[in-house]
């Protein structure tokens, strides 16, 4: 093991490390929005109402998540040699197409999930993604409240498929900074927060293009979307690429409310003058 995992002890894998790491980052970020929630310190960028159910009432469920299915999961594909395990450093550019090519995996396995079972009529209940919609992304802890398993279809194969064809072999490095960059999104994502909201609208030229680009890069509002409406944004949101949602022109600002592709001003009066 302290072969396969560069400077690691023997007696710890480097899946459980990873898990470890990913859970101080989760739960800590977690708390951070939870106290923010409490103390109204950044209710100015609080763009929905607080969760209705408590922190501690969504816990529970979280725990048993992520203790008994995301744990075991990233062991067995460390035991099965698939992931975790191999050349303890990367190079640059295999570290950076990595990187890349987690965001693009991750997009592809969750919209496939998302959308074709969870959102499957009849399967919603039955597979407990109906649990995570009973929630309104607005309190940070609710990213990992689902049914046990959605958990699996949502979380952790988009997780660890993709970790597995990137082959990351054992880089320390690599691995932690994947599973905190996954726990913050999904924090923000469900928090309520949307740190774009105030950035300056209707800025022309260059830096009028700059702050538009930054707004799409770091708004919650796709996510939101997704729970307000169901039918949109099954994988685009913060931190994803959104190449599904675009591709099969699901993404929020795609899709009207009533689920039908919006239009735009030149075809709507065509429309209307019929």
């Amino acid at each position: 093991m302290t072969e396969l995992n560069g400077s690691l002890p023997s007696w710890l894998p480097l899946s459980v490390l990873t898990f470890a790491v990913q859970m101080v980052v989760y739960h800590g970020v977690g708390l951070w929005f939870e106290w923010c929630d409490r103390t109204g310190r950044m209710r100015a960028f609080k763009m929905r109402a607080v969760e209705r159910q408590s922190y501690f009432e969504l816990l529970p469920r979280v725990l048993i998540n992520q203790f008994f299915i995301l744990l075991p999961s990233m062991m067995l594909v460390q035991f099965a040699g698939l992931a975790f395990v191999g050349a303890p450093h990367l190079g640059v550019l295999h570290f950076l197409a990595a990187m890349i090519l987690m965001g693009v995996g991750h997009d592809i396995v969750q919209y496939a999930a998302h959308r074709f079972l969870l959102h499957r009529p009849g399967m919603i209940r039955k597979l407990g993604h109906s649990v995570h919609h009973s929630t309104g992304a607005s309190r940070a802890i609710s990213a990992c409240y689902m049914g046990y398993a959605d958990f699996f279809l949502e979380i952790v194969l988009p997780y660890l498929l993709p970790l597995i064809v990137v082959a990351a072999g054992a880089d320390v490095s690599f691995h932690l900074l994947v599973a905190s960059l996954g726990a913050i999104g999904g924090l923000y994502e469900h928090s309520g927060y949307d740190f774009s909201a105030r950035l300056p609208r209707g800025v022309s030229g260059l830096k009028g293009r700059l702050i538009d680009a930054l707004a799409a890069a770091i708004t919650s509002k796709a996510h939101a979307e997704h729970h307000r409406r169901s039918n949109v944004s099954f994988s685009d949101g913060f931190g994803s690429p959104g190449i599904c949602d675009t591709f099969f022109a699901t993404r929020w600002d795609l899709v009207g409310d009533r689920g039908q592709p919006k239009q735009n001003s030149g075809q709507a009066q065509n429309e209307a003058a019929h």
